[in-house]
């Protein structure tokens, strides 16, 4: 059976199943509540009829409000930070579910005797005290109902959220330490540092412990959910060293970093992806490029932009792969507390992206 079609039925069934109860208390003479249902009488017929128009007007009202607070008032309003307007509105509708149907009992349905001290004219009724707090206490079961299902939907999808970005961290965990662990990769940084050594260049040692870095915080650090924002703006710093080393002199790398990392945090391996494509689309061993780099924190907000050359590209380095991976993280991780914009024009690539890291 189809999914949704077993929701509304199992819906149907609950409002039926809840709605129709009292039906099996007539016979219980101190029920105010059941007594609106046992207003009119055909002529002719001793045995009472319910108050079918009370009945739907008052339940109708509990449904209205069910979905109400399950799908607007709960997600738009409480989860949001706005309890006040919330709780504003819940007292609101609570207040015209109990007393608008007992308003329209007494002006629309009149009892068919006259009740003790009515007074001249059409018969009114008098007080109905337990009757409002059965409608009270109806609307309290509603209202509990529909909070406790939205907290249990609310809690699979957290759920499946989490499970989710389980599976991406640790897929994004197993790309980046294939792409920065690959031989390849290994060789060509080697070799810089083995050029350095025979020429006992004052960068080798430092060198050796920017690629011992890189293994490290790959392969051990990025293991958590997130990282100190200091600790992911090194590693990025330390493959842009290397990956100069590797580069020719037509190659021009502007790398800033502006403001302080203070206590903030970061999803690991996040941003490498923007800064790994620059050095595979926009360096070339024959043509003057470029790649420019600026990070700019600015207290619990980071603005990373990238730009650089576009040159030929073939489709072994091709990362499509990587970057979808990337904005998926983003979406799970950073739903919307992030925006990015990627703009390819004239042969030039820009990446902007604002990330809240609060």
């Amino acid at each position: 059976m189809n999914k949704k079609l077993l929701t509304v039925l199992i819906h149907i069934s609950g409002w039926m199943a809840f709605f129709l109860f009292p039906f099996l208390l007539l016979n219980v003479s101190h029920s105010n509540d059941v007594e609106h249902l046992k207003n009119f009488h055909h002529p002719g017929n001793p045995r009472p009829e319910p108050s079918f128009l009370f009945f739907f007007l008052r339940n109708s009202l509990l449904i209205v409000f069910f979905y109400l607070n399950l799908f607007l008032l709960l997600p738009k309003l409480y989860y949001r930070q706005k309890k006040m307007p919330y709780f504003l509105i819940v007292f609101i509708f609570m207040l015209i579910a109990i007393y608008l149907p007992s308003y329209v009992r007494a002006e629309f349905m009149p009892p068919k005797m006259p009740l003790p001290d009515a007074g001249l004219g059409v018969p009114r009724r008098g007080p109905d005290t337990i009757g409002s707090v059965f409608g009270f206490l109806h609307f309290l079961i509603i209202w509990f109902l529909s909070s406790i299902i939205h907290l249990a939907g609310r809690y699979r999808q957290m759920e499946q959220k989490n499970k989710e970005m389980r599976v991406q961290k640790l897929d994004a965990e197993l790309s980046y330490l294939k792409a920065q662990i690959n031989p390849h990769f290994l060789f060509n940084t080697l070799n810089n540092i083995y050029a350095l050594a025979i020429t006992q260049h004052d960068q080798t040692p430092e060198a050796i412990l920017k690629l011992s870095d890189i293994m490290r915080y790959v392969t051990e650090d990025a293991n958590t959910a997130t990282v100190p924002l200091q600790k992911e703006l090194d590693y990025l710093e330390n493959y842009i060293t290397l990956q100069q080393l590797r580069s020719n002199d037509k190659l021009t790398v502007d790398f800033t970093i502006t403001g302080e990392a203070g206590t903030n945090s970061i999803a690991p391996l996040l941003l490498i992806n923007f800064i790994e494509n620059a050095f595979k689309y926009g360096v070339s061993n024959h043509e003057p490029c470029f790649i420019n780099i600026h990070i700019l924190i600015n207290e619990r907000q980071l603005t990373l932009t990238v730009k650089n050359k576009v040159m030929v590209v073939t489709a072994e380095q091709s990362t499509f792969t990587g970057t979808n991976n990337t904005l998926r993280r983003l979406h799970l991780q950073y739903a919307k507390k992030h925006n990015l914009t990627i703009d390819e024009n004239d042969n030039l690539y820009g990446v902007f992206l604002q990330l809240d890291l609060a």
